[in-house]
């Protein structure tokens, strides 16, 4: 089984079992012309709750699956971030170090630390070992809506309301790349993996090996997505076609392309 989390504005999180169920065998007819066989049936799957994880005091705002798959990060309206054990729907960690609302939340490729953005226009990042802030970030003119580590374990990316990424260096601590990527709120950023396996953000499974991304993907309400090097950080390419805000964006496992959702109720693959 596949693992799924959603998070939502009834205080919850819930964690699903997503498992293939397998096609009925069909019977062939050895008489049949080959030319009208009907195609082979969809793959159908079941979803079912196995964990509901309580405790916020508002609304969830995200979740993220941690590297190793057993934990689930949260972020709410009440302020804090909260790590969670998947197979026992246990509350590991809670972290009320900002003072705004909190928003976006990711975690590193090796699982050691955890960035959050709030409202506040802040971004942290946590020591999950001893649950205290290592560092933050200052840059942002509006909310933190996404933070997202680069797979080469030296670099976070943030966005948010203000249409700028911003490109930290966590080993000397500061600002490394501004970028005003679009003219209206980023809603989510996601590096490349280059090739080879799921990082597992998702999934909730454990990664194989890490990987070093050599782009980094953007989405916007302002309708379109963008590809940015993470040589230079220069713009590679802008995915039009949506008619409306997009969502959602994320990279297809191999170097196969992107993926993006939008207000316009269609998904685009883009190779």
């Amino acid at each position: 089984a596949t693992l799924l989390a959603t998070a939502s504005i009834d205080r919850t999180c819930k964690i699903w079992n997503v498992r293939r169920k397998q096609p009925p065998q069909s019977q062939h007819d050895d008489t049949m012309d080959i030319d009208h066989q009907s195609p082979p049936p969809r793959p159908k799957y079941s979803i079912e709750p196995t964990v509901t994880l309580n405790g916020h005091q508002a609304r969830l705002c995200n979740v993220a699956f941690h590297p190793s798959g057993r934990y689930v990060g949260t972020t709410s309206f009440d302020h804090t971030w909260r790590l969670w054990d998947v197979e026992r729907g246990t509350e590991l960690l809670l972290q009320d170090g900002h003072w705004k609302e909190v928003y976006g939340i990711g975690f590193h490729g090796d699982g050691s630390l955890v960035s959050t953005g709030d409202f506040g226009s802040v971004v942290q990042v946590w020591d999950l070992r001893s649950g205290k802030s290592v560092c933050h970030f200052l840059g942002h003119a509006k909310r933190v809506l996404c933070t997202e580590f680069s797979p080469n374990g030296f670099q976070l990316a943030t966005a948010g309301d203000d249409g700028t990424i911003k490109v930290w260096d966590l080993r000397q601590r500061k600002r490394y790349a501004s970028l005003p990527a679009h003219s209206n709120l980023i809603s989510q950023l996601k590096f490349s993996n280059d090739g080879n396996t799921n990082s597992g953000s998702s999934s909730g499974q454990q990664p194989q090996q890490q990987q070093h991304g050599e782009y980094l993907t953007s989405c916007s309400f302002d309708g379109t997505g963008k590809v940015w090097s993470t040589r230079d950080f220069k713009l590679l390419s802008t995915l039009r076609g949506h008619e409306g805000k997009v969502m959602g964006i994320d990279v297809l496992d191999g170097g196969g392309g992107m993926v993006t959702c939008g207000y316009d109720k269609t998904m685009k693959i883009w190779r």
